[in-house]
């Protein structure tokens, strides 16, 4: 006989800013690109939150960090399950429930951004991918957004492979065009230094859109030593690079808009929740073989 059990655990309200690109500057100059927990009370921050943040080659402070390249970052929680492994015992029937505080990040301060998406990639991995060390091989984060379908790690660890995707849980965002506001009659010039406003006009983003949308996984048996929960982000549009010469420079010229006018992209993230609801039982010979053969020679 099996009993219930639930795991449950709270992502917090991150948020990011690529900082203020000058005309001409393709890439965010780091360490100005930065994302810490929103845990005040401005919009859409919560508290609480059970993750820590996750950046190859961190700069900054903890709670301030300074993402790696200026796009890519994530954070990540544990679940222990040792007691499963100590009683010999799996989690049966499982059934995986996301909640989400809203729909849609919200872009605050965000003017002139670059073509592009901006990813999002949630997702439940049987096994401990040691996130929390230093050492840890996992550097490419882009990486994460093609679990399920390519692992993720080194050749010798797990993370990626079907069996051991949970959840997971891929979203692209774009601005809102018809949110979009243009200057200089409903906003201000954010022009640089040397810029000159008569030659582009600013566009103030007022919303995302979701744009796209994927959810797969193989919520089977849950078994120990743990779970890692993983949420990254991508933030494409942050990088003008789109903007500049894409083609032959005799006939091609930068947009207007990098050209003269600065760009900033800032997303407050809101807060994610998970649950997963599954029947504890102990787990026959056949499966201890098959599970821990496949997980614990990767811990």
């Amino acid at each position: 006989m099996g009993v219930p059990r639930m795991i449950q655990g709270q992502f917090g309200a991150v948020n990011y800013d690529s900082g203020v690109m000058a005309p001409g500057i393709t890439t965010p100059v780091i360490p100005f690109p930065t994302v810490s927990f929103n845990t005040n009370g401005t919009y859409q921050g919560v508290k609480r939150h059970n993750d820590r943040f996750f950046i190859p080659d961190p700069v900054g402070f903890p709670d301030q960090v300074a993402s790696s390249d200026g796009l890519h970052f994530a954070s990540f929680d544990y679940v222990d399950l040792r007691d499963l492994l100590e009683q010999k015992a799996c989690m049966d029937d499982v059934t995986i429930n996301v909640q989400r505080l809203k729909e849609l990040p919200f872009p605050d301060v965000t003017f002139n951004m670059a073509p592009g998406n901006i990813e999002e990639t949630f997702m439940i991995i049987l096994g401990d991918l040691k996130l929390g060390n230093d050492s840890t091989s996992i550097t490419n984060l882009p990486q994460f957004h093609k679990a399920g379908f390519e692992d993720f790690t080194e050749p010798d660890n797990q993370g990626g492979l079907p069996f051991e995707v949970l959840y997971r849980e891929n979203r692209q965002y774009v601005q809102d065009p018809s949110q979009n506001f243009i200057s200089p009659d409903q906003i201000g010039s954010q022009a640089g230094s040397a810029g000159n406003p008569a030659q582009a006009a600013t566009r103030f983003v007022g919303n995302f859109r979701l744009s796209s949308r994927t959810i797969g996984g193989y919520p089977d048996l849950l078994v120990g030593p743990g779970l890692t929960v993983v949420r990254v982000w991508s933030v494409w549009p942050a990088n003008r690079s789109v903007q500049s010469l894409v083609g032959d420079p005799l006939i091609d010229a930068p947009a207007d808009e990098l050209t003269f006018l600065t760009s900033r992209v800032q997303v407050k993230i809101p807060a994610l929740q998970y649950n997963i609801v599954g029947t504890q039982r102990p787990l026959t010979a056949t499966e201890t073989a098959t599970y821990y053969s496949n997980i614990l020679q990767h811990q």
